[in-house]
């Protein structure tokens, strides 16, 4: 089961690497600066409302997350897939379950 503040890790943890894995990438020189504080800022505002432990922002996020999915997917499945682009795809699988089962087990730790 979940704990609060395993969840408030994994989070962070998940969050941060997906940040840093995209901040890899900008210095490759696979994107661009704008890209790269474009696609962070979703991830950043989720960091700070998933410590809180806002049901309503996992439900949110999930729904963001799976167009995050959908960006990754086509990346991963084109034509130059890069190791980047695979790890994210993983990593934000593993965020998009963390969001999933975390309402109910915030619920049932209050």
């Amino acid at each position: 089961m979940l704990t609060n503040s395993r969840i408030r890790a994994s989070i962070n943890l998940i969050c941060s690497s997906l940040i840093l894995l995209k901040l890899f990438s900008f210095f490759n020189k696979d994107i661009t600066f704008f890209f790269f504080v474009f696609w962070s800022i979703p991830f950043a505002i989720f960091m700070y409302m998933g410590n809180k432990l806002s049901i309503k922002s996992f439900q949110g996020f999930s729904f963001i997350l799976l167009i995050y999915f959908l960006s990754a997917s086509l990346r991963v499945f084109g034509i130059k897939p890069l190791i980047n682009d695979l790890l994210e795809i993983i990593l934000i699988i593993i965020l998009f379950l963390v969001c999933i089962f975390s309402p109910k087990s915030i619920k049932n730790n209050m």
